[in-house]
């Protein structure tokens, strides 16, 4: 399972929406644990700038990823990432490091899942998965 999480600084989670993001690293992990990083440039990213087919551009960046992990998206960024069937997870968390560590360990309480069905975030120790 591959996550994408956007940055800035390559460091912590960029604290805007996930697709203006200026970099987007993409954590393997097997077996819970890591296996492979890859620091990937958004090129789609324009500050100040709104492109309306920035999300699709960034899931075809992102294509391999099953999940897309950040501290905020669009609504239509979420619908639409979601339509795909990859998840999106909104996290609390600023460093890049314990948020891929606390996920991989189970600890949820920092994180929360984009429901398509009722089109809000639902805390992922509520998350429906049948």
């Amino acid at each position: 399972m591959k996550i994408a999480i956007g940055t800035d600084d390559k460091k912590t989670i960029r604290k805007c929406h996930f697709c203006e993001s200026r970099y987007f690293l993409v954590t393997e992990i097997l077996n819970a644990q890591i296996v492979g990083q890859e620091l990937r440039d958004n090129s789609y990213a324009e500050a100040g700038k709104e492109n309306q087919d920035q999300p699709e551009r960034v899931i075809a960046l992102l294509k391999d990823c099953a999940i897309f992990m950040a501290k905020s998206m669009e609504e239509k960024s979420l619908i639409e990432i979601r339509s795909r069937n990859l998840d999106c997870i909104i996290t609390s968390i600023q460093e890049i490091d314990t948020a891929i560590s606390s996920y991989i360990d189970g600890q949820i309480e920092e994180f929360k899942y984009f429901d398509a069905n009722t089109k809000d975030l639902i805390p992922c120790s509520q998350r429906n998965y049948l």
